[in-house]
């Protein structure tokens, strides 16, 4: 699992911070915010959806569930309701979810997502197919559910942006040799082979291992001091997150 002994103060998405979120509570919403929520809704989309079929819902309920609690966050409905000093994006966004749900209408009156209000454009085609392949054990609850696929989301989102800072750098190729390292931890044995394949020493190997891994601590760092209202709750954020695949 990845290291949490250090926090960074710089996110790699400060758009999306509380700060932002806030914000929006105190007047018409600015490009930025609006950004903030895009990105917000293109990157956890998927944890919602995993909850409100979870919670019931079938296929089109849960699409409708997901695009309606956005549109509301997009009129600034339940803005009220975010708390920066105690909140997390995770929890706050579960409950705009919980509450759009509770409030929703005759299913007839869903038929058109959206209703007229603005929204953010999400491919959820695939939403369902997603859906069946994950493995979530019929055991776990809808909120455990939730935040299982939150955490995976930020691994995901945190490696994507290591490969492509990798590929920027032109060193694609040393990423994809060594990334696998990153699931295996201190198990993965692969450093002769990859020295072989890299044309490099062991020595070599081991300090661009080092950096690999250094970089995904620090991305995986400020992914998640973007979705908590202080830095002095990432630690705690993260070692929760990473604790629900003990």
């Amino acid at each position: 699992m990845p290291a949490t002994s250090q926090t960074t103060t710089h996110s790699a998405f400060p758009s999306t911070r509380w700060t932002l979120i806030s914000q929006m509570q105190e007047g018409c919403p600015t490009k930025e915010h609006r950004l903030a929520l895009d990105t917000i809704c293109r990157t956890y989309w998927y944890p919602l959806y995993v909850y409100a079929r979870k919670f019931g819902k079938n296929e089109d309920e849960a699409k409708d569930a997901v695009q309606n609690c956005f549109a509301h966050l997009i009129a600034g409905n339940h803005l009220k309701e975010a708390d920066p000093v105690r909140g997390r994006l995770r929890s706050f966004l579960l409950t705009v979810l919980k509450n759009t749900i509770l409030q929703e209408v005759e299913r007839q009156n869903a038929q058109k997502r959206g209703g007229g209000k603005e929204t953010i454009s999400l491919d959820l085609r695939d939403a369902e197919g997603r859906y069946l392949m994950d493995p979530i054990s019929a055991e776990v609850s809808a909120d455990q559910a939730y935040d299982r696929k939150w955490a995976l989301t930020l691994l995901e989102t945190t490696r994507e942006k290591l490969q492509l800072s990798y590929l920027t750098a032109g060193k694609d190729r040393l990423f994809r040799v060594l990334s696998p390292a990153l699931a295996d931890g201190d198990r993965w044995n692969g450093h002769n082979e990859a020295a072989a394949e890299l044309n490099m020493d062991l020595g070599a190997v081991r300090v661009a291992l080092h950096r690999l891994r250094k970089r995904y601590r620090d991305l995986l760092l400020e992914q998640v001091a973007a979705t908590v209202s202080s830095d002095g709750d990432v630690r705690v954020e993260l070692a929760y997150l990473m604790g629900l695949f003990a």
